[in-house]
């Protein structure tokens, strides 16, 4: 399986709602087109200019992990839920 079609998988799994690399990971640990691939989950995301990193998870328990916890979210998305700025009364 190619990056792209790697990506293209991924992109529609996070467009649904943000999801951490673990998620993400474990995920295409169970589709069995992507059971062999070998890589670096953060490296497909982070070269996707349709796929934004939006903060960092940090839990308890989860240290040791060979890639960071983020969490990711499609361009889409946080634009479509993003807050409206407040409006400020002089």
């Amino acid at each position: 399986m190619t990056s792209d079609n790697v990506r293209k998988m991924i992109r529609k799994f996070v467009s649904q709602r943000p999801r951490n690399t673990a998620e993400i990971a474990n995920w295409l640990e169970g589709m069995s087109e992507f059971a062999n691939m070998q890589g670096d989950i953060s490296g497909v995301l982070e070269s996707d200019s349709s796929i934004v990193r939006i903060g960092t998870i940090r839990r308890s328990g989860i240290s040791g992990r060979e890639y960071p916890l983020s969490e990711w979210a499609t361009e889409e998305w946080v634009a479509h839920h993003e807050r409206a700025k407040p409006i400020k009364e002089e």
